[in-house]
Parts: C-alpha cells; sequence; structure tokens
C-alpha cells in the first residue's frame, strides 16, 4: 500500500501529495513562534492522526472541533487486488460526523460497495492489507497501525501507553514472522490469571454470595444433603397415596369415640354392680331376725316381765312381714344385678367390635399417606435436591478455583514450549531481522552496540527488546524506536503482512541528536528505496536545517521534501488553512 494523496472537501485544507520513497513534511518555524505554540498551529501531527482516522482509527478529540464537523478527508491510496497482481488506486473518504461510516471507491475487494461500516473497511484492511488470519483475534489492524504510524512514542513496542505486553508481543511477532496464534494464547492465559485473581478477590471479600473456598466443609455439607435426599426418596418410594385418607381417618376417630362412649358405661355399671353386691350383703336372713326374737325374750325374763302372747304374736307378724320386704327387694337386686350382668357383656360385646373396625382402619391408615402429606414430602424433596445441586454446583466452582493456579502452570509451561518451539522453527527469518538490527545500530553508533533480543518471557508472552548499549537516554530509546519500526516494516514487507508505508512523525526525532537523525534519514531512505515502502517524515524547518548542519553533509533534504509545506507565520498557513481551539 502507498499513499498518493490526502486532501479534504475543505478549500482550506493544504492537498498533500506523497511519492515512493523517503517523503518528508516541512513545517516552517518562524523567529516568532515558541516551542509551547498549539499543536494545531501548523499540523504534522494532525496529518498522522488523519491518516490514522481515515484508515479506521477513532477520531481523535481535536478534531471534534464545531468547524471541522462538516469537512471530509480523503485519502488516494495504492491497495493490493484480492485477486493478487497489481496495486489498485483506491479513494476513500471519512466524514468528522458521522464517523461511523467509509466511502470506498476503486477496490474490488468491496465487491462494488461503496457506503462502508467503519468495522467493515477495518475489516477489508485486516484480511486484504495485514493478512490476519481469521482464527487469530491478535494483533488487530488497528494495532498494527499504530506500530507503522505512531502517534506513541513512550515505548518502542508500544502502539499506545495502555497496550498490554501480551498484545505488543503478538503484533512484533507477527510482523516478524511469527504465529499470531501461537502468540496469541498469552492472552488467554492472561485473561485466565486474571479473573482467578479476581474471582479469588471477591470471594474472600463476600462479593460473590454463598461461594466458598472451603471444599472439605463444602464437602461435608453435600454428604449430609445427599444423605438427607436420599432417605426422603426412600421414604416416598415406600408410600401408597390414598385419596379417601381424610375420610378413613375421620371414621377411626368417630370409633374411638364411640369406643370412649362405651368404657365409660360399663365403668359406670360395674359400679353400680359393685353396690348391688354390697346390698344384698346387708339383708337381715330370716334366721338372724328369729335370733333377735329369743334375745328380746330373754330380756324380758331377767327384768322379771313375761313377754305377753299379744306382744309376741305381734312381732312374728311385723317379722314375717320384714321377712316378706327382704325377700322382694333381694329378689329386686338379684334382677338389678342380672340386668346390669347382662349389660355388661353387650357392652363388652360391642366395644370389641368396634375395637376391631377401627384395628382395620389404623392399619390402613398405617399403610398409606394422605395426597397432602405425598405433596408436601415431593415439594421437601424437590428443595433437597435444589440444595445438593447447588452445594455441587459450588464445590465444583471452589474445586476450580483452587486448581486455578496450577492450570495456569500447565498452560504456561505449555506456552513457553510452544513460543521456544515457534522462535527455533522460524529462527531464519528471525536471524534476518535481528542481524539487520544489528546492522543499523552500527550505522547510526560507532561506539555503541545495538542488539534486538526475543525469547519468551516466564508467562509465555513474546519479548522483544531493542537495546543500544550505554545510557538509556530518551534520544537512544527514540533510535532504538526507529530501528525496530524498519525492522518490522521491512519482515512484514517480505511476508506479505503489512502495507508498504511508514510514518514517523517529529516527535520521534526531537531528542536524538542531530547527527544520529541524519543517519537514520539515510538509512529510511535508502532502505525504502531497497524494499520498495514509502517512508514519511514530519519535520520542523529549523530542526531539519540543524540535521543538515550537524551531518556534513551527509545528508541532504532536498531530494525528499513534499512541494506543499506548512507554515506558522500567518493562520493560513497550517494544514487546516485556519486555526481552532
Amino acid at each position: 500500500m502507498f499513499l498518493d494523496a490526502l486532501t479534504s472537501s475543505d478549500s482550506n485544507f493544504k492537498s498533500l501529495r506523497f511519492r515512493e520513497g523517503l517523503n518528508i513534511l516541512v513545517a516552517d518555524r518562524t523567529e516568532a513562534s515558541a516551542q509551547g505554540d498549539s499543536r494545531n498551529s501548523i499540523g504534522k501531527t494532525s496529518f498522522v492522526k488523519i491518516l490514522r482516522y481515515i484508515l479506521g482509527g477513532d477520531l481523535s478529540s481535536e478534531f471534534k472541533a464545531p468547524e471541522l464537523s462538516a469537512h471530509k478527508f480523503t485519502a488516494t491510496l495504492n491497495l493490493p487486488s484480492p485477486v493478487g497482481g497489481e496495486e489498485e488506486t483506491v479513494t476513500v473518504t471519512r466524514s468528522v460526523s458521522p464517523t461511523t461510516r467509509v466511502r470506498v471507491s476503486g477496490w474490488t475487494a468491496t465487491d462494488g460497495a461503496t457506503d462502508l461500516h467503519v468495522d467493515d473497511w477495518r475489516e477489508l484492511l485486516t484480511r486484504h492489507v495485514f493478512r490476519i488470519p481469521a482464527d487469530a483475534n491478535r494483533p488487530t489492524a488497528g494495532q498494527l497501525w499504530g506500530h507503522l504510524i505512531r502517534t506513541h512514542f513512550g515505548n518502542p513496542i508500544k502502539g499506545h501507553q495502555s497496550e498490554a505486553d501480551w498484545e505488543s508481543g503478538v503484533k512484533i511477532g507477527f510482523m516478524l514472522g511469527l504465529s499470531p496464534e501461537i502468540l496469541g494464547k498469552a492472552g488467554d492465559l492472561d485473561r485466565l490469571t486474571k479473573q482467578g485473581k479476581a474471582i479469588r478477590a471477591a470471594v474472600r471479600e463476600g462479593a460473590i454470595a454463598h461461594l466458598s473456598l472451603d471444599e472439605p466443609a463444602l464437602r461435608a455439607q453435600l454428604a449430609t444433603a445427599r444423605r438427607l435426599r436420599d432417605r426422603t426418596q426412600g421414604d416416598l418410594r415406600s408410600f401408597k397415596v390414598d385419596d379417601q385418607y381424610s375420610d378413613h381417618q375421620q371414621a377411626a376417630d368417630q370409633l374411638s369415640a364411640s369406643i370412649q362412649r362405651l368404657n365409660d358405661e360399663a365403668l359406670a355399671l360395674q359400679r353400680r354392680s359393685r353396690e348391688i353386691d354390697e346390698a344384698l350383703h346387708d339383708e337381715v336372713s330370716t334366721s338372724q331376725s328369729n335370733d333377735l326374737t329369743a334375745r328380746l325374750s330373754r330380756v324380758y325374763a331377767e327384768i322379771g316381765l313375761v313377754l305377753p302372747d299379744t306382744v309376741s304374736r305381734r312381732y312374728d307378724e311385723v317379722t314375717a312381714f320384714h321377712e316378706s320386704v327382704v325377700r322382694n327387694r333381694r329378689s329386686f337386686l338379684e334382677q338389678e344385678l342380672s340386668a346390669v350382668q347382662a349389660r355388661l357383656d353387650a357392652l363388652d360385646a360391642e366395644r370389641r367390635a368396634l375395637d376391631d373396625q377401627r384395628s382395620q382402619i389404623m392399619q390402613l391408615l398405617n399403610e398409606t399417606v394422605a395426597l397432602d402429606t405425598f405433596l408436601s414430602i415431593q415439594r421437601d424433596l424437590a428443595k433437597q435436591e435444589a440444595d445438593v445441586a447447588d452445594l455441587e454446583r459450588r464445590l465444583e466452582a471452589a474445586s476450580s478455583i483452587s486448581t486455578i493456579n496450577d492450570t495456569i502452570k500447565l498452560r504456561t509451561a505449555e506456552l513457553v514450549a510452544s513460543v521456544r518451539t515457534e522462535l527455533n522453527e522460524r529462527d531464519d527469518k528471525l536471524d534476518e531481522s535481528i542481524a539487520l538490527f544489528g546492522e543499523l545500530g552500527a550505522e547510526i553508533y560507532t561506539d555503541r552496540e545495538a542488539s534486538l533480543l526475543v525469547s519468551p518471557t516466564a508467562k509465555g508472552i513474546l519479548s522483544v527488546e531493542p537495546r543500544i548499549s550505554g545510557d538509556a537516554s530518551t534520544g537512544v530509546r527514540s533510535v532504538e524506536t526507529f530501528m525496530l519500526d524498519v525492522v518490522c516494516e521491512i519482515a512484514a514487507i517480505k511476508l506479505g503482512r503489512a502495507p508498504r508505508i511508514l510514518v514517523h512523525d517529529s516527535h520521534l526525532f526531537d531528542a536524538i541528536d542531530g547527527r544520529q537523525v541524519a543517519s537514520c534519514l539515510n538509512i529510511g531512505a535508502r532502505l525504502a528505496e531497497e524494499h520498495g515502502f514509502q517512508y514519511i517524515v514530519t519535520l520542523n524547518s529549523d530542526f531539519l536545517a540543524t540535521v543538515e548542519a550537524q551531518s556534513d553533509g551527509a545528508f541532504d533534504a532536498a531530494p525528499y521534501i513534499l512541494e506543499t509545506r506548512l507554515t506558522d507565520e500567518t493562520d493560513a498557513g497550517g494544514l487546516f488553512g485556519f486555526r481552532f481551539a
């Protein structure tokens, strides 16, 4: 991919046209300008951000100004044909608002569509420009653009400050020819590690209710719950449901009440029988009455009186009457006693019959249960089964959390081995990049050694460390960034994994000595021509003059400077043709 031109719908915008090889966009700074002038005063960095935006990036905050809301930016690009052969000239237009649509024309890959959603545009770049495998979720096209069209210079291997180490490793490894599928497993491992830490922290803090890491206690609870459930299941299997259980229970209650009434009546009759027996024994017999008459005669004789015949005769009559009364009363009591005994026998027979009926009903009740009782026990069983299932899930979760460290260790060891194997299998390509990095370092510094260190970390992340010996100043780090970007661009072009464009903003060179900047620009120009890529650099005119002066004629910028120059001399001299807040 080449960038031919960058334009805007705003007539004030400074249209930029580019060529192959090294392109230097110069911003002329007057003596009145200061280093702290507004970032939009000229527009060097704005050019980089606009290009990133057209290629699917997010809209930078300064472009949300009302003055730009109605405008569009257009890039003319040479993009690879999806069917092979020559590149196709493509125009890509993206409005400041709305930001979700991109207009693409002239590219066969769009299958005739011109108005695309930005996500579809990113997907096309992913498949046809970077050729990222479909089953690899890293790197993304945005991450690769962040490396090739830089806006962040704090770390040589990162496209932005918050980029994770494993993502940086996958991105650099992809451009150097390594498998993104293998390197991307570090992301899965990283997420697993973070999840494990988060879950354990949440459990310790009580944020996840009912979850415990105490496996022995959970196993004990589960054993008890299972035993209770199994016992209830056994009870239910032996139950017979009786739909008339309530009627039977009511009949049994009625029989019990009847038996109780019979018992009460029998008790009263037994008491009456004892009273009759006592009355019969108290009755005076006839023989006892004769003895009484004899005693009465003796009494009269002892006192010298003779009992008159009339009195004796009268007494005999009384005695006879009395004996008649006693006989009648005794006969009555004997009849009543016989009746009481007969009733007691009848009560006993009736009571035995009722008791037999009650025994049959009680046996039926013992062998069956009521439907509502059965349903209630079923509900209890359902709750017990739910408790068992909950404890099983909690135990499984606790077991998973407890073994997560072992899983992480195992996967980490496997990943480290996989990355080492990948490095060994791709060592020929890697050696070219590592050797080129060392050669570029020797060309820029005569008193330092440069090394590109590539290895897996203990966590299975691909570590790519550009290193220049000596002090690790900001300038040296910037040179390391330049060298790494160039090496990655060349390696990726050879593999068909990157577009043929590399862009560096002037911020990259701010801290680098002028002689080293001259070497970097010479290297960029030479390698761009040799490997067929486009190297675009933005520089301030005063800084560029210093570079040329300090290089003692080793670098001449004139052939590479773009026709359009920016200036801060007037408000109309910047990229946008006006100043905005």
